[in-house]
């Protein structure tokens, strides 16, 4: 009886280090179950310590503590942390062109109205008409172009005896242009008529920088406004704003757009959540990956399951769902991109009370929670074992000096 009862303890020493608490505070356990070994003429290897069960629990704890670095990671998951573009598109293309920042507050469900009623302007003036092949300017042509700040320029064009209203209206428009005082002059021909005109526009728009003044007495006429400077004028979901410019005008936050033509448009915006959803995709991996781990552990998956359960409207919201088994998916990914574009993806896992605070409450506590499983699933049932038979009367004491070492007395 000693050698069969020696060889059930030898065996069952490399079992037990997992579960010297449990015993080392449950001190008649191992003596019923040893007990029961014996009457059954069993080892422990045969009976209830089961290898896999233990070995599993290294499984979970690697997989928990993978699945809290990922909620932290999730904490600030958003379009600027993933460096996510956005882009835009329109249903008429040709009113405008939008240009999305980063940092826009707009999600694959915005759309945006935009109404251009008037472009931005600079100022023509336009001279009179000419006959091309006669001098009306006898020997020189003199004129003064004052720009928007106040700054005065004078040109004087001196015109040879051969010289016409073609020649110096030419040298005139060659001359201001050369000066680069943000006017651009141009010669209009009418080969028709005969006739020639010199035409002076502004290079910036707007009734305060695209507006320019001409001193000129000579049958030119050039003092003449042949069309005022305006502003840009559009509306944004219905709201009216007025822009100097037709270029980078502000549609909303984070959105500009280059003005090309009246008309009504709607801009709809995409979210590019390539790497964001890469990365939400390895939140849910390690969890499924814990689930996975914990299939062995009734405990670890009820808490997982409940926390899954009363955080599922939050996580639809942002794209995500659950399955039968408890496992996570990106079921919407239309939805995923919104939320992480908004920032709404990011607060599931911040602060007390989100999803991402429970879940590591959980995997915080996911090794200490599967190795009371395992104790309780491997060794409770050693309670009910009866008692060896008269004459038996077998006690072990535990001694954790050095591993787990058993000391048999009869």
């Amino acid at each position: 009886m000693r050698g069969v009862l020696i060889m059930a303890v030898g065996s069952i020493s490399s079992y037990l280090a997992p579960t010297q608490g449990y015993f080392n505070s449950n001190g008649t356990l191992l003596n019923k179950y040893m007990t029961s070994l014996y009457e059954q003429k069993k080892t422990p290897s045969q009976n209830y310590f089961n290898q896999n069960l233990f070995g599993n629990l290294s499984k979970v704890g690697s997989s928990a503590t993978l699945l809290q670095s990922q909620i932290s990671s999730m904490a600030s998951l958003n379009q600027y942390s993933v460096n996510a573009g956005k882009t835009a598109s329109y249903t008429d293309k040709g009113v405008l062109s939008a240009n999305v920042a980063k940092n826009a507050t707009v999600s694959n469900f915005t759309k945006t109205s935009v109404n251009v009623s008037q472009l931005a302007s600079a100022q023509e003036n336009k001279s009179a008409a000419l006959k091309a092949d006669e001098n009306s300017f006898g020997n020189k042509f003199s004129i003064s172009i004052t720009d928007s700040a106040g700054k005065k320029s004078t040109f004087d064009i001196n015109i040879s005896d051969s010289g016409n209203n073609k020649t110096a209206m030419q040298s005139m428009a060659d001359a201001v242009n050369k000066a680069g005082i943000g006017i651009k002059a141009s010669l209009v021909e009418d080969k028709g008529s005969g006739t020639v005109s010199l035409q002076f526009a502004g290079t910036k728009t707007g009734d305060k920088e695209g507006k320019f003044t001409v001193e000129d007495t000579s049958a030119a006429s050039l003092a003449n406004i042949d069309k005022e400077a305006q502003n840009a004028s559009y509306s944004v979901n219905g709201v009216n704003y007025n822009s100097q410019s037709n270029s980078q005008v502000k549609i909303i936050d984070g959105v500009t757009a280059d003005l090309n033509k009246t008309g009504s448009t709607e801009i709809s915006y995409k979210m590019d959540t390539t790497a964001a959803a890469a990365s939400a995709q390895k939140f849910i991996d390690s969890f499924n990956s814990l689930k996975d781990a914990a299939s062995s552990f009734p405990n670890l998956i009820k808490q997982l399951d409940d926390v899954a359960r009363n955080y599922s409207k939050a996580m639809g919201f942002s794209g995500l769902g659950m399955d039968k088994d408890g496992k996570l998916s990106i079921v919407n990914s239309d939805k995923l991109s919104s939320a992480i574009s908004d920032g709404s993806f990011a607060r599931n896992f911040q602060g007390i009370g989100s999803l991402g605070n429970k879940l590591t409450e959980v995997a915080r506590n996911a090794y200490k929670t599967s190795y009371s499983s395992a104790v309780d699933q491997n060794f409770k049932e050693f309670l009910n074992y009866s008692k060896p038979s008269s004459g038996n009367n077998w006690s072990f004491d535990l001694s954790l000096t050095s591993g787990l070492l058993f000391n048999m007395r009869i």
